[in-house]
C-alpha cells in the first residue's frame, strides 16, 4: 500500500472503503488542474468529507451508496466542507466532480 501511495504522489490520496474497494480522490489542484483542492479526508463505513477550496469553476460532491447515488449541490470560489451520508446503508464510492 506505501507504494502504491508514493505512486500517486501529490495527484490523489487513497481510502480503503469496505469490501477492498480503492477510491482515488483528487488532492492538488496544480496536480489535476481543477479548480479547486481538498484536504482532511475522513471516510468512514456510511459517511466522508473534506475540507474544499474551489478556486474557479464550480464543484459538487457525489457519494455512492449501496443502495443510490447522492449528488450534491453546485457550489462557486470560496471554502467549503465536502460531505456525503449513506444513513444505514454502506459508503461504495465519493468522489468531487468539478466543471468550468
Amino acid at each position: 500500500m506505501k507504494r502504491v501511495i508514493r505512486a500517486l504522489g501529490a495527484a490523489s490520496a487513497t481510502a480503503v472503503l469496505a469490501g477492498g474497494l480503492l477510491v482515488a480522490a483528487p488532492n492538488s489542484a496544480s496536480a489535476n488542474d481543477y479548480g479547486y483542492t481538498c484536504k482532511n479526508w475522513k471516510v468512514g463505513s456510511s459517511s466522508w468529507s473534506a475540507d474544499c477550496h474551489v478556486t474557479r469553476g464550480k464543484a459538487r460532491t457525489t457519494t455512492d451508496c449501496s443502495n443510490k447515488t447522492h449528488y450534491g449541490d453546485w457550489v462557486g470560489k470560496g471554502y467549503w466542507k465536502f460531505e456525503g451520508k449513506c444513513g444505514k446503508y454502506a459508503l461504495r464510492a465519493h468522489s468531487v466532480e468539478w466543471k468550468k
